[in-house]
């Protein structure tokens, strides 16, 4: 709650601002009706509106549409910025209710990045680090993001890996059976990391699990969790740790959701 009283002229401007942007073309009288505010009030913010160059009002002269302008309004907005301050209270509980760390992963041009870790945290530290590019063909984070595509943006992105030669990228053995991969992490809604790529990073000390972050259909961003081996049986654990790092991919999800 506010420590101070809203300033209601700025919250009603906003409304108007918001509906306008939404319903475009829309005529003051459906203004007035959807933003439950007087017509004398709304015609007044979209006079203000017009003269600051946000709105403007249609060849027909009873409907109005926002500029070019607003998009000024979302220049200082990053997403991924957004994502993590939702995500980070929540991969924190994660950690607490599993016993085992995670990293935050999105897409930024042919790897994934690490963009939030608390894999150093309380006494266990796994090579690795904030800001990492990571391989998409190798690790689970990268297959729940491939998988999450749509067919044209998937062969493109494939395209691109096919002439890369990041060794991740190129191996053969990473390339077979890709289909597969990717039809069952559709299917099971969840990915583990490669073989090879986990003997060779992690000199096979450790799995790793992942799961989408899915906004309105797209996949947004991927969470995975990181076990040590001799933990015990893989299955067994998978079953106590997979239903924790769904329910927190699946708040993470609401969250963003629910702001776009």
């Amino acid at each position: 709650m506010a420590s101070f009283e809203p300033v209601r002229a700025i919250t009603r401007g906003l409304t108007v601002l918001r509906l306008v942007s939404e319903q475009s073309p829309i005529t003051a009288t459906d203004l007035a009706r959807a933003a439950k505010l007087p017509q004398p009030t709304v015609v007044r913010i979209l006079e203000t509106l017009i003269e600051a160059g946000y709105v403007y009002r249609r060849a027909d002269g009873v409907t109005f549409g926002v500029t070019a302008r607003t998009k000024l309004l979302s220049n200082g907005y990053d997403g991924t910025s957004r994502l993590l301050q939702l995500a980070e209270p929540l991969i924190e509980s994660l950690r607490a209710e599993i016993g085992w760390p995670s990293n935050l992963a999105t897409l930024e041009d042919d790897a994934m990045v690490i963009v939030y870790t608390n894999r150093n945290a309380k006494g266990l530290s796994i090579p690795g680090r904030l800001g990492a590019r990571i391989p998409l063909l190798a690790t689970g984070v990268g297959i729940m993001q491939l998988a999450g595509l749509a067919p044209d943006a998937l062969q493109a992105q494939l395209e691109r890996l096919r002439q890369s030669k990041e060794i991740w990228d190129a191996s053969p053995e990473l390339w077979e059976g890709l289909e597969e991969r990717l039809a069952t992490a559709r299917q099971n809604g969840f990915a583990f990391a490669h073989e090879r790529y986990l003997d060779a990073v992690y000199q096979s000390q450790i799995w790793a699990v992942a799961v989408p972050i899915i906004v309105d259909g797209e996949t947004v961003a991927a969470l995975s969790s990181l076990v040590l081996r001799g933990a015990g049986p893989r299955q067994r654990l998978l079953d106590r740790i997979l239903p924790a790092l769904r329910r927190t991919s699946a708040t993470i999800s609401s969250q963003l959701a629910a702001e776009s």
